[in-house]
């Protein structure tokens, strides 16, 4: 088959850098490795040529506020009347939410399926909308989106009640995919060679959280909790892989907290990396806050996949959803006593 994807992202931090969206990289490769063509539209930024063995369609943007937006979406409609003309048209549009309904109209088009991934509720993004009008505005075109495309795919049963209650989306018209993980790159690793790779002191032990460092993920938590856990535990380490706009902020807390020789903050990490430094973590952490309701955490699957305990937030969404692991402690959020 032949599969048009959309997916539109923007960080300044990956500009001249690897990174960036890796649901849709392996969705993308996987759907590739089946014997499918796709074609995957993302903005030109950083090298997802580099990411993923589907054709990227690297779309170019204007690179200021709501125009690089605006002109992505503009230019990826071009580019698909485009490749439609040199190889005929698409038998699926594969759609990962975002602010337009562009992708859907071009389904209309072309008269094939269009599905719609809702991997977050549109409803919290809402709330991040200091105007009102930018509100109903985003509202209109989201409750467009859901009516133009074909199927939904929402990654939690609270996306999906989200949308039967607020949009009016019937239950015939969704199906909950939760996220996943890789299993061929996570999987359970030799501590000590890890150690050995990457160079960390094995006689620490070493409590851990991957993931980009957005407010939601709760470090300021982990951060306060930490005294208590070394009062107990004084070779415990906090290492933190990743990066994000909460980095410096985090580190700036750690060191006023006179916390700074607990915590390591290794930056950006190579993707097929990061299991490496997985194998070296004693407890993997995920302590989201109240906000981050709708998630479907990738990073739990990641340190389930690599055979680690996991501690994380007891958010409806999030956390229920893996106790039948029997791996994982729920707590309450934004407790540090309990976490």
């Amino acid at each position: 088959m032949l599969f048009f994807v959309y997916a539109y992202w923007h960080d300044h931090r990956f500009k001249n850098k690897v990174g960036g969206p890796i649901k849709v990289w392996e969705l993308t490769d996987n759907l590739t490795s089946m014997g499918h063509t796709v074609f995957l539209f993302v903005p030109k930024i950083g090298f997802p040529e580099l990411q993923t063995s589907a054709n990227i369609q690297a779309v170019p943007f204007i690179d200021f506020p709501v125009v690089r937006f605006l002109s992505f979406q503009l230019l990826s409609f071009i580019l698909s009347l485009v490749l439609v003309a040199r190889n005929g048209k698409p038998d699926i549009i594969y759609v990962r939410i975002m602010l337009s309904f562009i992708p859907m109209l071009l389904g209309k088009l072309f008269r094939v399926p269009v599905i719609l991934e809702v991997n977050d509720s549109p409803h919290r993004a809402y709330a991040g909308i200091k105007f009102n009008f930018k509100k109903k505005i985003a509202h209109l075109i989201h409750k467009i989106s859901y009516r133009l495309c074909d199927h939904i795919l929402p990654v939690t049963e609270k996306i999906a009640k989200d949308l039967q209650s607020v949009d009016d989306i019937p239950c015939d018209s969704m199906t909950v995919l939760p996220s996943g993980t890789n299993t061929e790159l996570f999987r359970p690793l030799v501590k000590s060679s890890c150690h050995e790779k990457i160079g960390f002191d094995p006689t620490k032990v070493y409590v851990g959280f991957i993931g980009t460092f957005f407010q939601y993920q709760g470090i300021d938590i982990l951060i306060d909790s930490a005294p208590s856990i070394i009062r107990e535990f004084s070779d415990a380490r906090f290492l933190l892989v990743g990066d994000g706009p909460m980095r410096a902020t985090w580190e700036r807390k750690s060191v006023k907290n006179g916390l700074s020789p607990y915590f390591i903050f290794t930056g950006l990490v190579p993707y097929k990396d990061i299991p490496l430094y997985c194998g070296i973590m004693d407890v993997c952490v995920s302590p989201l806050l109240n906000e981050a309701r709708e998630s479907s955490a990738v990073k739990i699957f990641d340190y389930l996949a690599c055979g680690k305990p996991v501690v994380i937030s007891d958010i409806e969404g999030t956390g229920r959803h893996f106790l039948a692991s029997e791996a994982v402690i729920l707590v309450k959020p934004e407790d540090p006593s309990e976490l």
